[in-house]
């Protein structure tokens, strides 16, 4: 037994020492004459952007629309300058087919670097109870970047 033990603690001194952990990198500057490469710039503002093109959605799972809710806001930016805008359906159930039902429907303007607030208010029929909730788009690719419900006028 002891043997096997002994072996055991030289194995694993073995394989620890075998072990190096990445250098960190430096924090002194560049040297002179280098150019650093610059981050990307992000449109909009915002940590969250969800890119839509045609026939793309976002689903929300079990979303309760019978508690005084007349419609939603969207934080919207569309850079393509096309005469055909991009437009948002709001579905409920399932995003596409006969089963699905459209709540309402917002057009995306061209917005170009700028964000829009975009409010779709009015009472839909349908949409009382608890529902799967749909995004779709159609139409020009545009972003989203929040989406919030709408409580009161």
């Amino acid at each position: 037994m002891r043997p096997i033990l002994c072996l055991f603690f030289l194995i694993v001194q073995l394989i620890v020492r075998g072990q190096t952990a990445p250098t960190p990198p430096s924090a002194t500057p560049p040297p002179a004459g280098t150019t650093v490469p610059a981050a990307p710039l992000k449109k909009g503002n915002f940590e969250t952007e969800f890119k839509m093109k045609s026939g793309s959605y976002l689903g929300f799972g079990q979303v309760n629309l019978g508690m005084g809710e007349i419609g939603f806001k969207v934080v919207v930016f569309c850079q393509n300058k096309e005469k055909k805008s991009g437009r948002l359906e709001f579905r409920i159930d399932r995003p596409k087919g006969k089963k699905s039902r459209r709540i309402g429907t917002l057009q995306i303007p061209y917005t170009g670097d700028t964000t829009y607030a975009l409010k779709l208010v009015g009472n839909p029929k349908y949409s009382n109870g608890i529902h799967d909730l749909y995004l779709v788009a159609k139409g020009n690719p545009f972003s989203i970047t929040s989406i919030t419900f709408v409580q009161d006028y």
